[in-house]
């Protein structure tokens, strides 16, 4: 029994993925002609795939349609220097595909570039490397105002960089970390920049149970990938919910993640602070309002009330 087992998911793994096989799936989970989505994705997910990492990409184009709009992370954190046009994508075969292809259009920003083809393309990726990885004005958060979609293909929330927009939204005091960068300029010209560098995301899977009791989040297998497609915004409104909550809900409990030790860290100082702020605007209200009664009453001693030890015991 369990030869036969392992004899079927063998066979299964070699069954090859088509074009047409990609297509019908995405359209099953609700992917539709005329959407813009960002795709997270792992081409190895499939099995195996007739024409690679290529087919995947026309799948969803062909999906998509002319009105359409396909984006993917560009992403690589720290390149050494960054050139837009030559530094490859660190995040899977099927984005370094979609950077390669002509009629891609690549964002400038040095360490969270991404590629877009289609009819928005060019809008999302304008003046990336003006704004912080994931804020106002970034590709993610323009997709998120222009009702896009967000596609897994084998992997899961925690690859979800749409999370990272509602943390800006939320503005949670762990954003400001910084990393200093090197960027190849159109003259050849070599910067250095220093640029927000945003955080873990390996906490971001407790987002998936929220989606599936709200019916938000779509599921399908095409050959051995599982693929998930939610709407951004469904993505950043429970984000954004349990970030006013709770600051601390989307970080990862690794015990090796320094980077989420380092936000804890950070979210209990901004914590401290308002404390010390609303300790302090006390008692300036507290010493304007004896100002103003001594004004009214001249000639009149005016002191803080205070309870003496004892006092306050019942007669």
């Amino acid at each position: 029994m369990e030869s036969a087992l392992i004899l079927g998911a063998f066979h299964f793994w070699l069954a090859m993925v088509t074009k047409q096989d990609i297509i019908e799936g995405l359209r099953s989970i609700g992917l539709e002609r005329g959407d813009s989505v960002i795709v997270h994705s792992s081409l190895s997910s499939f099995g195996r795939v007739d024409g690679g990492p290529g087919t995947v990409v026309d799948a969803i184009l062909a999906v998509l349609g002319d009105e359409g709009t396909l984006v993917v992370p560009t992403f690589n954190y720290d390149p050494g220097i960054f050139d837009p046009q030559t530094t490859p994508s660190v995040v899977g075969v099927i984005t370094e595909t979609v950077r390669k292809r002509p009629d891609a259009f690549r964002s400038k920003h040095p360490t969270h570039s991404v590629a877009a083809i289609g009819r928005l393309a060019r809008v999302l990726v304008e003046d990336h490397e003006k704004t912080h990885p994931f804020g106002r004005g970034s590709p993610l958060f323009k997709l998120l105002q222009a009702n896009g979609k967000i596609l897994l293909l084998g992997t899961d929330l925690t690859t979800c960089s749409m999370v990272h927009v509602a943390e800006e939204i939320v503005e949670v005091p762990y954003l400001d970390r910084q990393r200093n960068v090197a960027i190849k300029m159109p003259s050849g010209k070599i910067i250095r920049r220093w640029i927000r560098r945003p955080g873990c995301s390996r906490g971001f899977g407790v987002l998936e149970d929220i989606l599936r009791e709200r019916c938000q989040l779509a599921e399908t297998k095409i050959g051995a990938c599982t693929a998930r497609l939610v709407r951004a915004r469904d993505v950043v409104e429970a984000a954004v919910q349990m970030l006013r909550d709770d600051p601390e809900s989307l970080l990862c409990s690794l015990p090796d993640c320094g980077t989420c030790a380092e936000a804890r860290a950070m979210i209990a100082a901004r914590q401290t602070e308002e404390k010390d702020r609303e300790v302090t605007e006390l008692s300036e209200q507290e010493e304007q309002t004896i100002r103003l009664i001594e004004k009214q009453f001249e000639n009149v001693t005016i002191e803080p009330f205070e309870i003496a030890k004892g006092d306050n015991q019942p007669n």
